[in-house]
């Protein structure tokens, strides 16, 4: 048996999972984004359901950041939960560089 791959960078991990399962990269960067955003709330002891209200009202992020959020959110949605058309690699692979900036921004910001 062949022993597992470890990744010893971002992009070598993204790399390679956009090119063979493009599905669980994207599935599993939204699950890093969603925890980075549970994780910041307990931070800042906000109500999970009040995160969009607290980061909109961050001087430093705001609206933008919801947006950007919400469009990741909404692709994330159609990819676990309706058919789509196949996912090419580079679009995971930018989904995955977009989750990266916004994990990024929201730990500096908040």
């Amino acid at each position: 048996m062949q022993a597992a791959v470890e990744f010893r960078t971002f992009d070598e991990m993204v790399s390679t999972l956009a090119i063979n399962d493009p599905y669980a990269l994207i599935l599993g960067e939204w699950r890093r984004l969603d925890c980075g955003i549970a994780e910041q709330c307990s931070m800042h002891g906000v109500r999970r359901k009040s995160w969009m209200k607290w980061i909109a009202d961050d001087l430093n992020v705001g609206q933008e950041m919801i947006d950007r959020i919400n469009t990741l959110r909404l692709r994330r949605n159609e990819i676990a939960h309706k058919k789509t058309k196949p996912i090419e690699p580079e679009e995971a692979a930018e989904y995955a560089k977009k989750v990266q900036d916004l994990i990024w921004l929201l730990a500096n910001a908040c």
